[in-house]
């Protein structure tokens, strides 16, 4: 079955290049060709229906074709899918991008933007989504909203991944793949029929892999593979129309975490010449690890006229993910952070399907419910504290430290500017005053005129009305903090957050052929939404101060008096031994050192869609639809801090659509293509962002987007199948909220009119296959893959970091035998050996040194499968 990806670049892409194209397609539908592309079954509107007959946006992939691109995950998908970024460096925190639609959240307080689907059973966490993909059958991308047929969290798009079910056959096939850096995979898969009306499937895959680097600092790996997955299904057929499906799969992940390393150069050469796109050093041990498990049970019955569907799911994963924020192993930029979650879920859903000759209809409802525990820590030391400060101080230095005009420094490129920093910090360690710039911060931030003395005073017990010795409290934090910085004394923090998610759900979509050419689709979902969720901390660590007395003042700056209990009066002197704080995660300015907040919600939203689809003959339909997706609210993961709200607002999108789908020349040419328009509201942005200690932060934006895609495939001969696809993205913010500092939100401008991160403006794939028979009945099959992808924003945190464009080839050379029992393929990824960073920036920006990771180098390797 040939099934491949789409289109040729047409930058001016436009409405009345859709018109034209339509007229052209329709004559050309009645031209004949010898070869044939099969038809593609899909799922999209919870019916089994052709591909071409679906007016929504879809790219379908089946297993035999992803395998032969090399595809092993959702991550590998997105670069051959038109509008789609899925540029993930660990399967623990993905990010899934439609059309520049995403939600790239690490914590557990919100929810994807992208819906992902296995077997019909929603997924609400990323880190239990990015599962392999071995002996599936297909997956379908859905683009635009899915909020009438999937749900809620389907703003961007739904991914749905649908596994093989049991066949009425005994067969057993064994695939094995050995490649460089040590790459071993091994797929068994059993089909029995077990009984007259029962049948068996068993699933077993490995997945290993060395790194691709080396770590010049420490001997443990980071970034290499090593996964297992098992998957087992039973079907029974009790009668002629009832089918009972039960799929159960377990999965084990324990390897090295994502390889980031350092974009400063100093750092890099500290570090003996580390490089993002060469050998690497790091100080954080990385942990990718987890423990999956899943469970459903799918009966679906045939009534006379009406087919009734039932869908019960259980579904949980335990995982544990630390990674390396800095990307060095210098000790003075120590910063590590790790993430465990403890998630579970159940959901139900039941559907009735209906058809007769002049209505298709569904209705349904659904329920979950979904339990977790997710813990946050961040590892630091008094040397990376103090390289925060650095950094931080430089930020608003104006000719102080470096002499640097503010306005000069500001104007520099990110990567200077943390060089620079790099070399202040340098110069205070070499000149003995190591402590200054954590000395410095403490006193600006708790003592300073303007300072937040309420933490300090109430610390100490005092009214704020009085005042310090500053001069005499400066020296002291400056003599406790400066040994502790030089012996790089540990600072663990750590925020833990318990969420209890319920949602439900009603809806219905109906679809009338008002004529034998025109058909209308209604669609609607109510959905309602309720969120528990808490945040619990505490102050773990205390600057010390050295141990002097410290004068108190009045507001006059007189000393003030008090009795010393011997009848006379002496001078109040205070000593304060420590300074309890937060630095990188939650942060709560109340006074309170024990944070533990119990927070309540609830969401709801009616969405919908309709659709108009026009049949010009049986080869050629178009479409246009309006749509609409609804994704919860939801709460900060680390902050309760005065004046900031700990929930965020709803998310809505309204998408415009016009497309075509066709099948030309006796279906030996398929042409789709589609231009749309979506506006944004309350769209749930995370930045790293606060003032003066930066913290993780999910506020609402607006934006909106416009684009066109086009799939094209060609079964030239019998032996000659082409394919290519273009995508075409513009967006932009049209509001950004942002906090500007603890207890001030302020509406921020400068990144309205700036496109969204990560969202390339154009995209083109081209694949082509050649098939070679053999006298004996087997054949020979050449492929090769080729993707450009444009430049995109990096960072939200940098705009102005850009990732260049890239181009990634694929080749892959396939012998069959005439009996279909064995075959055997030689393949070649990343053919050029092409550098593509994937992202930038990072939590390790804070302390000004910014890591990158990469994609994959050149990777080689044979695949052997057996068939009994």
């Amino acid at each position: 079955m040939y099934n491949a990806d789409l289109s040729g670049k047409n930058r001016a892409f436009t409405l009345s290049t859709l018109s034209a194209a339509i007229a052209v397609t329709t004559a050309l539908s009645g031209a004949a060709s010898a070869a044939e592309i099969e038809e593609v079954v899909v799922t999209a509107q919870k019916r089994a229906e052709n591909l071409q007959d679906v007016p929504i946006a879809i790219s379908a992939f089946t297993g035999d074709s992803m395998k032969a691109m090399g595809v092993k995950n959702l991550t590998d998908l997105g670069k051959f899918t038109p509008g789609v970024e899925m540029n993930n460096d660990t399967p623990l925190q993905p990010t899934y991008s439609v059309r520049g639609i995403e939600t790239g959240d690490f914590t557990v307080g919100s929810d994807p933007a992208v819906a992902v689907y296995v077997d019909g059973v929603y997924t609400g966490r990323g880190a239990g989504a990015e599962i392999p993909l071995a002996d599936i059958e297909r997956v379908e991308v859905l683009k635009g909203p899915q909020g009438t047929l999937f749900g809620r969290n389907a703003t961007g798009g739904a991914i749905h991944i649908i596994s093989k079910k049991p066949q009425a056959d005994d067969t057993t096939e064994l695939n094995l793949t050995a490649g460089n850096y040590g790459r071993q995979s091994t797929d068994l898969l059993l089909n029995r029929q077990l009984a007259d009306n029962v049948y068996g499937r068993f699933t077993a895959s490995t997945n290993r892999r060395d790194s691709f680097a080396d770590n010049l600092a420490n001997d443990f790996e980071v970034g290499n593979i090593d996964t297992q997955t098992y998957r087992a299904s039973l079907l029974w057929e009790p009668t002629a129309n009832t089918e009972v499906l039960v799929r159960a799969e377990y999965g084990i992940m324990d390897q090295g975490s994502a390889l980031r390393s350092s974009i400063v150069p100093t750092l890099q050469a500290a570090d003996g010449g580390s490089d993002v796109f060469g050998d690497y050093a790091l100080d954080t041990p990385t942990i990718e690890d987890r423990d999956s498990w899943g469970t459903s049970v799918s009966i679906v019955h045939d009534f006379e006229n009406v087919t009734f569907t039932s869908i019960t799911a259980y579904r949980g994963f335990e995982a544990h993910l630390q990674q390396d924020e800095d990307g060095t192993a210098n000790p003075d930029y120590m910063f590590g952070s790790a993430n465990l979650d403890d998630q579970t879920q159940f959901s139900q859903e039941f559907r009735l399907n209906g058809a007769t000759d002049t209505l298709k209809w569904t209705l349904g409802a659904s329920y979950s419910r979904e339990q977790l525990e997710h813990t946050t820590e961040a590892y630091f030391t008094g040397g990376s504290l103090e390289s925060f400060a650095v950094y931080k101080g430089l930020q608003s230095d104006s000719m102080g430290l470096l002499g640097i005009p503010q306005d000069v420094f500001d104007a520099m490129p990110t990567t200077q500017q943390e060089e620079l920093a790099v070399a202040a910090r340098k110069a205070l360690k070499d000149s003995g005053q190591e402590g200054a710039a954590v000395t410095q911060f403490m006193y600006d931030l708790f003592v300073a005129p303007g300072g937040v003395e309420d933490q300090l005073f109430t610390s100490v017990g005092l009214p704020t009305a009085y005042q310090l010795q500053r001069q005499q409290l400066l020296g002291s934090i400056y003599m406790g903090v400066a040994p502790f910085v030089a012996a790089d004394t540990p600072w663990t923090e750590t925020v833990f957050n318990e969420g209890d998610y319920r949602s439900t759900a009603i809806y219905g979509d109906a679809t009338w052929s008002l004529t034998d050419k025109l058909d209308l689709t209604v669609g609607a979902r109510y959905t309602a939404d309720e969120k528990d969720f808490s945040i619990v901390s505490s102050y773990q660590n205390t600057l010390p101060v050295a141990d002097m007395d410290i004068n108190v003042m009045d507001d006059s700056g007189n000393p003030v008096i008090v009795p010393d209990g011997m009848g006379g009066f002496v001078p109040l002197t205070i000593n304060l031994s420590q300074i309890p704080l937060r630095f990188g995660l939650a942060f709560n300015n109340s006074g309170n050192p024990d944070l533990n907040e119990q927070l309540n919600d609830t969401w709801n939203d009616l969405s919908g869609r309709v659709v108009l689809d026009y049949r010009w003959n049986d080869d050629v339909m178009t479409f246009i639809s309006l749509s609409d997706g609804f994704k919860a609210g939801g709460f900060n993961s680390f902050t309760v801090a005065e004046g900031i709200d700990p929930s965020f607002d709803q998310e809505g999108v309204t998408n415009l659509e016009i497309g075509m789908k066709s099948s030309l020349f006796d279906n030996a040419v398929r042409f789709n293509a589609s231009v749309f328009a979506y506006d944004y509201k309350n769209l749930q942005q995370l930045d790293l962002v606060g003032d003066p200690i930066p913290n993780y932060y999910l506020r609402n934006a607006d934006a909106k987007g416009n684009g066109a895609e086009m799939e094209l495939q060609w079964a030239a001969t019998d032996s000659l199948f082409i394919a290519g696809n273009y995508s075409y993205l513009k967006t932009e913010y049209t509001r950004y909220q942002i906090i500007e500092s603890i207890g001030e939100t302020v509406e921020r401008n400068s990144r309205v009119g700036q496109p969204r991160v990560g969202t390339p403006e154009n995209k083109f794939n081209l694949m082509a296959e050649y098939t070679f028979d053999l006298a004996d009945g087997g054949d020979v099959v050449l492929r090769g893959d080729y993707n450009w992808t444009d430049e995109r924003v990096g960072s939200i945190s940098d705009p102005a970091r850009v990732i260049p464009d890239y181009q990634l080839m694929n080749l892959r050379a396939g012998w069959n035998s005439g009996s279909d029992r064995y075959s055997a393929a030689l393949w070649v990824q990343n053919v050029t050996d092409e550098e593509i960073a994937g992202g930038y920036g990072g939590t390790g920006a804070a302390i000004g040194a910014s890591p990158a990771w990469r994609y994959m180098p050149r990777m080689y390797g044979a695949d052997f499968t057996v068939r009994f």
